[in-house]
């Protein structure tokens, strides 16, 4: 049997990927599991460990690492980001489609490994925009200094990359609407009969 597409979502911090795929999967919870990744940074307020992520030291991201534990992994503004691929067999296992919310060097990483893969990259038109949205996290102005450049720098580099679908979002109704037909259109036989139809 032919292993399901990952869905993979890619995009800079601030332009909407948590809200999006939180609708696909409230929508679509019974098919499509997010796969929760191990990171190095610290967790925010509003964050708890094994949901929003799988927070852990340097030393134990290292060892992971080091083991091939991970699918994929990369550094993103000094913290070390990773999808287990014990995770993304998990979610497989129970028939789901394992989604990722990745960083562009970790969505190269997956491409070269031969498996199959949905990619939606994920933009937004306003520098500005972004700039507000990053600084709603609370991060310091450092922080979002280096957030706002690397986010430039990868939707720049999004270009060179291979997406099968790429969002500009700048209205979360028609930008949900969009990724929710594709996704219907690349997972039909996974998900339930009529979906879709009104």
């Amino acid at each position: 049997m032919e292993k399901v597409p990952l869905l993979v979502i890619v995009g800079p911090s601030g332009v909407g990927k948590t809200t999006l795929y939180t609708m696909l999967l409230n929508e679509f919870r019974e098919f499509i599991e997010l796969s929760i990744s191990y990171t190095t940074r610290a967790m925010r307020k509003n964050e708890q460990h094994a949901v929003n992520y799988y927070f852990i030291t340097k030393e134990e991201f290292k060892a992971m690492k080091e083991q091939k534990k991970f699918l994929e992994c990369a550094s993103y503004v000094g913290n070390d980001y990773g999808t287990s691929i014990d995770e993304v067999d998990r979610i497989r296992g129970t028939g789901k489609i394992p989604l990722l919310e990745i960083e562009i060097n970790g969505y190269r990483q997956v491409m070269k490994q031969n498996i199959p893969v949905r990619g939606v990259f994920l933009t937004i038109g306003d520098t500005e925009t972004l700039r507000q949205r990053i600084m709603k996290r609370g991060s310091d102005q450092r922080d979002v200094d280096l957030r706002l450049q690397r986010a430039l720098e990868e939707i720049d580099e999004a270009k060179k990359c291979n997406f099968d679908l790429t969002l500009v979002n700048e209205d979360l109704a028609t930008t949900y609407a969009t990724l929710r037909e594709n996704v219907i259109k690349w997972y039909g036989s996974i998900l339930p009969p009529n979906t879709g139809k009104n």
